[in-house]
Parts: C-alpha cells; structure tokens; sequence
C-alpha cells in the first residue's frame, strides 16, 4: 500500500455512546487532508463490533458446500429474509483464540462438522465506514457425506439449520442475487474463482 493509505488522526475526546450486546464509541476527531491540511473536527460514531472470523467448508469428493440458515436480526430489521443462506461465522474470542481455532470450533457448535485443512482466504472490513469489525475468512477441506440436520448453542439461543448443495449450484444463487450476507458473498466469490485448483489438489 501507498503513503495515501496513511493519514495523521488526531482524536480530541471520545466517549462510549452505548454499551450492550455490541458497543458504540462517539469520537471527535480531525484527520490531514490530502492536500496536507488538517480538516475540521468531525464527530463520528463507530459501531465497535469486534473481529470475526467465517469458512466455507468444502467437500471436493462430492463437489458441495455447506452454508447454514439461522435467524438475524439485522436481516429481519431490513426487511430481508430472516434465515438467509449464510457462511459458518463467529466473533473472534477476546481472550485471544487463533482464527483457526474459531473457524474449527464454529463448524463443530454451527454444522456440526470436524473441518480438515483450512486455506485463507479473504480478509475484509464490511463497513469500514460506521464499523470497526474485520473479518477472516478461509475455505475448509471437509467430508460433507453426513452432514446436516439443525445444530446451535441452546445456552445462545441457536437454531441453525446446515444446508449441503453442489457447488455450481452456490455459485448460481450468488449470481442470481439469492445469497445476501457479506461473508457468504466473499466466500463464494473467492472460491468460484480458486475452486478447480482447491479440487484438483484436495483429490490429489
């Protein structure tokens, strides 16, 4: 990355706007233009959502998916459907667990799953706008033969229910605009694209 990607921040107060399940900070702040001014004072709120992690668990034997379906109520506020397909996710633990180690714990408690080798994939900022979150992801080698079934966390609240489909047929909901939820979106785009060499050295 160039020296535009890097600008001078200077953070005059900030306070903590709301504190529940997700956290809001309110910052006043002024940044260095590109013309090497300092700006105005902004006040912006930042929705402090935490770091993430989401796989996409690949059989290349059988050439399927897995995608999950659980209720989110982002989805549902939007007018969106409620229990769109979605990619295996968590938050990443604060006390420091790998991203891996997330990634494999998820698919055991999301999918009920043990994952094989993991590759990464792409890691992005949904709204590096209003939200600090980040989000890994990566595509995982997995024997999809018996997998199914609803699965979740009763102590969470889960119920989530695993779907298992051909990968051209992911690919084609994705173009088709009936896969809306960021880290799936990502996922299936990045494995449309490196899929034959993950089947071709996962077969091998």
């Amino acid at each position: 990355m160039g020296h535009d990607d890097e600008v001078e921040v200077r953070a005059i107060r900030t306070r903590t706007g709301y504190a529940g399940f997700f956290k809001i900070s309110v910052t006043t702040l002024r940044h260095r233009r590109f013309d090497g001014t300092m700006g105005p004072e902004l006040t912006r709120e930042v929705f402090q959502r935490g770091d993430a992690v989401a796989v996409l668990p690949y059989d290349p034997v059988a050439d399927r998916v897995l995608l999950i379906r659980q209720f989110l109520p982002g989805a549902w506020a939007a007018g969106r459907p409620a229990r769109p397909l979605m990619a295996v996710a968590g938050m990443l633990d604060e006390a420091g667990e790998p991203a891996e180690a997330t990634a494999r714990r998820e698919a055991a408690e999301e999918a009920g799953i043990v994952l094989g080798t993991l590759i990464p994939a792409i890691s992005f900022m949904p709204s590096p706008g209003g939200s600090s979150e980040r989000v890994e992801t990566f595509v995982a080698r997995a024997d999809l033969s018996a997998a199914g079934g609803v699965h979740g966390l009763a102590s969470e609240g889960e119920d989530i229910r695993v779907e298992v489909m051909d990968a051209e047929a992911a690919i084609a909901l994705l173009d088709a605009g009936a896969i809306e939820a960021g880290p799936a979106v990502v996922l299936l785009l990045w494995f449309a694209r490196h899929r034959a060499r993950l089947r071709r050295d996962w077969t091998a």
